[in-house]
């Protein structure tokens, strides 16, 4: 692949920040419906109801003088909390594609105006608003800054924007997979290829299914209930929805029957399920070789992340295509990858098939 472009330097983006008018209101409106803004209007309850905001994305929760939590709004805003320092060592990059959807669906909804802030509205909030430009309006970063810039002063610190930059990086290489995959259908398979293969399948949903040799996936439902777990067998846990509403499983609820290893994952177009291929992948295999060792993969609903999970470790480990690793399971079990997990998915079936063959005594 040709190398990605970078976008402008750090240097180079402070100096398109820095012009404009410097002082800024308590909220402007920087995107339609979208309004990003100080502390002083997020803690004016009466202020927000004026402006008929119906959303609340904090990026300064739990931070001092910031009092806003879903008690403080109470049922009138759907609010959604970021514990963000404004430090450049704080590690943002894990809540830009939550924060992007929360805005997304925010506006999706029927009137919906979100508030997006932290304590000053000009760093951690714009960091988040910026995100969501690039990931939704497919902005390249500097153009999300230039927007923004239209109608507030903004300046996210240089930790943001060394992690704007690489998001930005990313998301170029993904709109470049896209566009490289429209004139490859000859030789590659699309996620439209792969929808039909799924489409095929005609088995009713169970809450478990055993899809191949001692690995299950399933649902919610079954991982949660441990008795039926020591019946099967069980002695691994996989959950690819650690941590997510429903979701109780963790280390201390399985105790010591179960080894159980949490992935974070949001069953989202915009979610990098792939950074997890491998340790899944590593943790599936561990768990098949150890004696009498049964794996249940699983997420909610058991179709989309789990499954995504155990496509990778069939390619990574048994060196299957992709295609045919999606027919081996939909024998067993009816899933569903979502199109972006699809399309990692076939990012990985390209490096596979790429990848030099090495002699397997070395």
């Amino acid at each position: 692949m040709d190398q990605v472009p970078e976008p402008p330097s750090v240097k180079e983006l402070e100096r398109v920040l820095w012009g404009g008018k410097k002082s800024g209101n308590h909220v402007d409106e920087v995107w339609p419906n979208l309004f990003l803004g100080n502390m002083s209007i997020a803690n004016d309850r009466y202020g927000l109801w004026k402006l008929g905001i119906t959303h609340v994305l904090n990026a300064a929760h739990g931070r001092m003088h910031c009092q806003g939590s879903h008690e403080f709004y109470g049922s009138c805003i759907d609010y959604h909390g970021v514990p963000a320092e404004d430090s450049p060592a704080f590690d943002l990059s894990p809540y830009l594609c939550p924060s992007a959807e929360f805005i997304h669906n925010a506006l999706t909804s029927p009137a919906g105006r979100i508030l997006v802030h932290c304590a000053v509205g000009v760093s951690r909030s714009a960091t988040l608003v910026l995100a969501y430009l690039m990931i939704y309006h497919n902005f390249p970063l500097l153009e999300a800054i230039k927007k923004v810039k239209e109608n507030r002063w903004i300046f996210p610190n240089r930790g943001f924007l060394k992690q704007l930059r690489a998001l930005d990086m990313r998301l170029h290489q993904r709109l470049e997979r896209m566009a490289a995959a429209k004139f490859s259908k000859k030789e590659y398979l699309s996620v439209k290829d792969l929808e039909k293969v799924l489409d095929s399948c005609k088995l009713d949903l169970h809450q478990i299914d055993e899809v191949w040799p001692n690995i299950y996936i399933g649902n919610v439902a079954i991982a949660q209930n441990r008795t039926a777990l020591q019946r099967l067998g069980i002695t691994h846990i996989l959950n690819a929805a650690h941590s997510k509403r429903g979701s109780i499983g963790d280390q201390s609820f399985y105790g010591t029957k179960f080894v159980y290893f949490g992935i974070p994952a949001d069953d989202s177009t915009h979610f990098d399920l792939d950074i997890y291929f491998r340790p899944a992948a590593d943790f599936i295999h561990k768990a098949l070789k150890t004696p009498d060792g049964k794996i249940l993969v699983h997420c909610i609903m058991g179709m989309s992340r789990s499954s995504t999970l155990v496509l990778a470790y069939l390619m990574l480990y048994h060196h299957m295509p992709l295609r045919s690793a999606i027919q081996k399971v939909i024998q067993k079990r009816a899933i569903y990858p979502n199109r972006n997990f699809l399309a990692l998915l076939l990012d990985l079936d390209l490096q596979l098939k790429s990848k030099p063959k090495t002699c397997t005594l070395l």
